[in-house]
């Protein structure tokens, strides 16, 4: 099994879109990485490229992780609910690459970037999502948001996540309310935001889209996530 590696034109496979474009932000050769756009996810296509490693996150179809490590090595990011356990998972998979430096260069890049942002002044927020759902207070996104001074809607309660009634939804005082991964396009599960007294409680207080492809990558992508929140928040002094 692979520990660290040290080979020459190593074929690095990403198993998640969230991972096509972070991976080569800091993953230098001997690593070549192939995006799923090459792949498709097929486990014939993957297995016929003969690569190193693969990388995955953790909600992807865990049929087809199993099927792959009978063919090759893989590497999965787990799901992390804080920045510290981000921080880890991606020096384990930095070491694991042999890259360590790079790795822990990406990560400091990213904490510089993410210290500018201080979300005091959006006072209470409220993250909803499609079919009326909510991050709880273990959730990543919870930790992120209380992290840069987030002060966080008492409805995100306990665990990871929570499902909302539009009574309890029109019945809370938010000063800002986060619309995290709705489209434009007609889905079922966003019906639930037209409704009357939603939209006339969403327009009594400030709110942002975060787009679905954002908040869906939402640890690599940590800092497009807050800059959605647009304005951006004054930056610390």
């Amino acid at each position: 099994m692979l520990t660290q590696l040290t080979l020459v034109n190593s074929l690095l496979l990403s198993l998640n879109p969230c991972l096509d474009d972070w991976l080569p932000q800091w993953v230098v050769s001997p690593w070549q990485v192939i995006g799923t756009e090459q792949h498709g996810q097929r486990l014939e296509a993957m297995v016929a490229m003969q690569p190193e490693l693969v990388v995955s996150g953790s909600f992807v179809n865990r049929q087809l992780r199993l099927a792959l490590q009978a063919h090759t090595d893989l590497h999965t990011l787990p799901y992390t609910q804080t920045y510290t356990d981000w921080q880890q998972a991606v020096q384990q998979l930095a070491a694991r690459l042999g890259q360590s430096r790079q790795g822990q260069a990406w990560l400091n890049a990213q904490a510089a970037e993410l210290s500018a942002f201080d979300l005091t002044a959006l006072g209470e927020i409220l993250v909803v999502m499609p079919n009326a759902y909510t991050w709880g207070q273990d959730s990543w996104i919870a930790n992120l948001l209380t992290r840069q001074g987030g002060e966080l809607s008492s409805l995100m309660g306990a665990g990871e996540l929570v499902r909302l009634s539009i009574e309890e939804l029109i019945s809370s005082q938010p000063d800002t309310v986060i619309l995290e991964g709705f489209s434009a396009d007609y889905a079922r599960a966003h019906d639930w935001l037209w409704h009357d007294a939603v939209q006339d409680w969403l327009a009594q207080r400030r709110h942002f889209n975060v787009d679905g492809a954002v908040a869906g990558c939402s640890d690599v992508r940590a800092v497009e996530y807050l800059q959605a929140l647009d304005p951006v928040p004054e930056v610390r002094q």
